[in-house]
């Protein structure tokens, strides 16, 4: 029987683009300023965007690319490859970082939204005694932030980050330490996600299933994932769950 649920964040439980496009914009326009002005004229703002999955003009975000599925460390080390030799060094200038915390702190702070009504099946589940965790490629605070924001965060036990000394997905080990967390089982757990890192890890781990956010079973990141399992919003999970006759959500609707 399933008595685990893992979440990924981005996506899934947080509308990516209305909660984080204006921050990443903000922080690419920030390191573009920072730059020599030859340097700046050469490189912009758009192409530090595009570089990560983020098309500047429209906004359109690529479920496969960089901010789509990894944290501000990776964006700003996918970032130095595009900046000249001997500008700034992203990740250990101490003013930088400063500024870009900062950055993240005023535009995304008490502002998270989420993607659809989150609270109506994560309450459900929750009250039916399925265990909930999180697992994000993004830090631990921030994602701790965004669930307190969402009225959500006494949901998750644990919430795990990059940053929580588990590792990054796709490795499996943050997912592994969510089942031991909880004593639960590989085999009674299925993780929630929407990108191919997501999947990556439920494979590796070897959980009991994978379900995916997507707007459509074409767009699922992998074709092995079964189309059945693919779900737009989480207002449709206890309904998917509950069909699958391997959850407390059927024996407590029996």
């Amino acid at each position: 029987m399933i008595k685990l649920i893992v979440f990924d964040k981005d996506g899934v439980i947080l509308d990516l683009s209305a909660t984080w496009l204006p921050v990443v914009r903000a922080v690419a326009d920030y390191t573009i300023s920072r730059l020599p002005p030859d340097a700046a004229g050469r490189l912009g703002a758009a192409d530090l965007l595009a570089s990560i999955g983020v098309d500047a003009a429209s906004g359109w975000i690529d479920p496969a690319g960089i901010f789509a599925k990894d944290s501000f460390a990776v964006i700003q080390s996918v970032w130095q490859r595009q900046l000249p030799a001997g500008a700034i060094e992203l990740r250990s200038d101490a003013q930088y970082q400063q500024k870009v915390n900062a950055l993240i702190l005023q535009l995304a702070r008490g502002k998270s939204h989420p993607k659809g009504d989150i609270k109506t099946p994560l309450g459900h589940l929750y009250a039916a005694g399925l265990r909930l965790a999180l697992l994000t490629n993004d830090n631990e605070a921030s994602a701790q932030q965004n669930l307190s924001d969402l009225g959500v965060a006494q949901l998750f036990s644990p919430v795990v980050g990059a940053d929580s000394g588990h590792g990054a997905k796709p490795y499996p080990d943050g997912l592994l330490f969510c089942c031991a967390a909880n004593g639960v089982d590989v085999s009674e757990t299925i993780m929630v996600g929407d990108t191919m890192a997501d999947y990556m890890a439920a494979k590796a781990a070897n959980v009991a299933d994978f379900i995916c956010i997507a707007e459509d079973a074409a767009h699922r990141p992998d074709p092995a994932i079964k189309p059945e399992n693919v779900i737009p919003s989480l207002e449709l999970l206890p309904e998917l769950l509950r069909g699958r006759g391997d959850t407390i959500l059927q024996a407590t609707a029996s």
